[in-house]
């Protein structure tokens, strides 16, 4: 007996504001915004996306605390972290909590935007990988 096992929707999970306006994007991935670091682990229970991209913009988006989050459930999941605060505080915790990358946000834009073009470019990039 054969089982068919349909292809998956690569899927980032991102820790953030959802854009007001998703600018018409037609994409093959699916894109989730979760606004707490409890949304963002029960997001991970019920399917691990390919990609993970937490916000830090204290004090509404904290996400260093997200990764913290994330780690504790899963160790090994491909996490970015966006930011616009660049300090060696930020970049020692980025390393302690395992990021696999940093992403410098602009600061001449609000991190609105700049997490969208981070989840957009992101977005390119898993749908280019499975095609």
């Amino acid at each position: 007996m054969s089982e068919t096992i349909g292809a998956v929707t690569p899927q980032i999970l991102a820790y953030g504001p959802p854009p007001d306006d998703p600018k018409g994007i037609e994409s093959d991935v699916e894109v989730r915004y979760v606004g707490s670091s409890r949304e963002m682990v029960e997001a991970l229970t019920n399917r691990t996306p390919q990609l993970l991209i937490c916000l830090h913009a204290p004090p509404r988006y904290d996400g260093i605390e997200a990764v913290k989050a994330i780690r504790r459930f899963d160790a090994s999941a491909p996490v970015v972290l966006a930011t616009n605060l660049q300090s060696t505080m930020v970049n020692l915790q980025a390393m302690q909590t395992k990021v696999t990358w940093s992403v410098q946000l602009p600061t001449d834009r609000p991190v609105e935007d700049g997490l969208f073009d981070v989840v957009t470019d992101a977005g390119q990039w898993l749908e280019d990988e499975h095609c």
